[in-house]
């Protein structure tokens, strides 16, 4: 009977979740039409480590687009699980180079080998596979989408890394290069939120209001890995926010307190 019960409460929690404004969020992110969206809410529902979330990441992997690639397996490289091992190496076949070296970096530093090949060509020179600023390069005919994405693969070797997936929204990288303090705010902010206390918590909130998006997505980011009713008070008027990565961020950010709350 104590089974059932229990059985009966996480199936509760579940639906909850699942039927949450913020979870609904983050769902009809990863369905939108535009690759550069569906990146942005799959980097978010990365944050939040459930068998729902993961499924869509998973999917990710898949994507036709390849932005939404690359966020899906910069997030799995970002979270160092060897969990996540399996997938790593289903990426390390991507016809992106990019996707595919990002892959065999990941396993690499989990002490996995499976992508040495990848990274002998790369040293080398000699990666074989079409790799993303070649593909850009040779299909740019001075196209807004060919200048954003050489624009995007210039900020990920820079700046993209300290970001993490989110360094996969082609608009925040554009305005963290305009705004040269941003990285510096966001770095800030990413030392503070190592304390986990009520006055980081309270910190960070602060910087929800931050005039540039990237350091409202970090620090909504951020503010996931805190706990109680008064930091997910402080996210909820992010669900409204213009900007879509802030939105999917704090969603994902919201759903992971609900979660650590039902505990």
């Amino acid at each position: 009977m104590r089974l059932i019960v229990c059985t009966a409460v996480l199936t509760a929690h579940v639906l909850a979740a699942a039927s949450s404004p913020a979870w609904q969020i983050l769902t009809e992110g990863a369905a939108e039409g535009s690759g550069y969206k569906r990146s942005e809410a799959i980097s978010a529902l990365g944050t939040i480590r459930s068998a729902e979330a993961d499924k869509l990441v998973v999917a990710a992997l898949a994507d036709k687009d390849i932005m939404v690639r690359l966020a899906a397996v910069g997030t799995l490289a970002e979270r160092k699980s060897r969990a996540d091992i399996p997938m790593l190496k289903r990426a390390l076949s991507d016809d992106s180079g990019e996707v595919s070296f990002i892959a065999a970096r990941a396993l690499w530093e989990m002490g996995d080998r499976s992508g040495r090949d990848v990274l002998e060509e790369v040293m080398f020179g000699e990666q074989k596979k079409q790799g993303f600023i070649q593909k850009q390069i040779r299909g740019a005919k001075a196209t807004a989408h060919d200048r954003k994405g050489l624009v995007w693969m210039g900020a990920k070797e820079g700046a993209g890394f300290l970001f993490g997936p989110l360094g996969t929204g082609i608009g925040l990288m554009e305005q963290a290069m305009k705004d040269d303090a941003a990285q510096a705010r966001v770095l800030s902010a990413t030392l503070l939120a190592q304390e986990k206390g009520p006055e980081a918590a309270g910190l960070l909130g602060e910087v929800l209001v931050d005039k540039n998006p990237l350091v409202r997505a970090v620090a909504a980011k951020l503010l996931g890995g805190f706990n109680g009713p008064s930091v997910r008070g402080k996210l909820e008027p992010l669900l409204e926010d213009k900007n879509d990565t802030v939105r999917y961020m704090a969603a994902a950010s919201i759903v992971r307190i609900s979660r650590k709350s039902r505990r």
